[in-house]
C-alpha cells in the first residue's frame, strides 16, 4: 500500500489479478459517484475535497509496477491501457456500475480508456489539461525539464503563482520519497493516444463519442502550447465535447486556483444533465465539407 501518496487517510484493494490499489474515498454519505486517478494525491486534495461536497469521490493512485494485462506487441506493459483496466477492475470489485469521471493531465488517461472500451460505465468524462494527440509535438518544453533532476524550472513556469505554490508542490515531491517514476512510465503518462492502435482509429472515436467529454485548458499552460495542433483539433472534432479556455491560468490550477477547477469540474457535469450533449451524440454524426 503506497499510503504516502495520499495527504490524508488512504485505504488499499486487491484486484482479481492480484495488483494492489491504494486510493483515498471521500464524501461517502453522497449517493452519486465520481472517480478520479493520478499518480499521487497531494497538492490535489482541495479539489477532491470540493468535489467530495457534493459526491461520493474515490482518488485511484495509479500505480508503476505489479502484475499487468495489457500488453504491447513486443510483450511490454501497455501502461496507458493498464491504468484503465485497474480503473475499470476496481469498478466492478466496487459494484459500481455508472460514475462520472473526471481527470487532470495524467489522471485522464484511465477516463479515456474507460470511454473507448467501456462507455456504457460512464456518466461523462471531464478531461483537463490533456487530450489525446493526432498531430506531433510544436515543441518540447514540458517534456524537456520534465527529464531534468532539478524539477523547480518546470513548477516554476507550470504555476501562475510560483511564489505561493512553489514551496507546497516541492513539499509534496519530498513527502513522496523514493516513490520514483521510471521514464517508461512518465511517457505513458502524457500520451492517452497509446490507448489506440493508430491515429485513425482515435479519429473515428473521437469524431464518434457518445460521452460527454469536458475539455478544459490553461492558455500559458506549457504543455498546452506543445500540443497545440492536437488540442484544438480534439476541441473542435471530439463530438458533442465542451471546451473551455481559461486565459492566464497554467498547468497546476489545482496549487493556483482549486476552487476554479473544482467550479470548471461542476459546471460541465451541470451541463451534461440538460439534455445539450445527449441531442448531439444521439444524432447523426455530421461532416463538414
Amino acid at each position: 500500500m503506497e499510503a504516502n501518496k495520499v495527504q490524508g487517510s488512504a485505504k488499499s484493494i486487491v484486484l482479481d489479478n492480484g495488483a494492489e490499489l491504494t486510493y483515498c474515498e471521500r464524501g461517502e454519505e453522497h449517493q452519486e459517484i465520481l472517480i478520479t486517478n493520478a499518480f499521487y494525491f497531494h497538492t490535489f486534495m482541495p479539489v477532491i475535497e470540493g468535489l467530495a461536497e457534493r459526491y461520493h469521490v474515490y482518488g485511484i493512485v495509479m500505480r508503476c509496477d505489479g502484475p499487468t494485462d495489457e500488453r504491447n506487441a513486443d510483450g511490454s506493459t501497455n501502461w496507458a491501457r493498464q491504468w484503465g483496466k485497474d480503473l475499470y477492475d476496481f469498478a466492478v470489485k466496487k459494484g459500481i456500475e455508472k460514475f462520472i469521471y473526471v481527470g487532470k493531465c495524467h489522471g485522464t488517461i484511465p477516463g479515456w480508456y474507460m470511454v473507448k472500451e467501456h462507455p456504457e460505465m460512464i456518466d461523462c468524462f471531464g478531461s483537463f489539461y490533456l487530450a489525446p494527440h493526432i498531430y506531433k509535438e510544436h515543441g518540447d518544453r514540458w517534456t524537456s525539464l520534465m527529464a531534468s533532476e532539478d524539477k523547480r524550472p518546470l513548477m516554476a513556469i507550470a504555476l501562475r503563482k510560483p511564489e505561493q505554490g512553489l514551496q507546497k508542490k516541492m513539499q509534496e515531491l519530498a513527502a513522496l520519497g523514493d516513490a520514483k517514476f521510471p521514464p517508461m512510465i512518465m511517457m505513458y503518462g502524457g500520451y492517452p493516444e497509446l490507448i489506440w492502435n493508430s491515429a485513425e482509429e482515435l479519429d473515428h472515436d473521437l469524431k464518434n463519442m457518445t460521452v460527454p467529454v469536458g475539455y478544459c485548458f490553461g492558455s500559458v499552460d506549457p504543455l498546452f502550447k506543445d500540443h497545440y495542433e492536437s488540442n484544438m483539433y480534439a476541441a473542435m472534432n471530439t463530438r458533442g465535447a465542451r471546451t473551455v479556455f481559461l486565459q492566464g491560468e497554467c498547468h497546476l490550477m489545482e496549487l493556483d486556483c482549486p476552487e476554479r477547477v473544482v467550479s470548471e469540474y461542476l459546471s460541465f457535469i451541470d451541463e451534461t444533465k440538460k439534455g445539450f450533449y445527449k441531442e448531439i451524440t444521439s444524432a447523426p454524426v455530421k461532416e463538414i465539407k
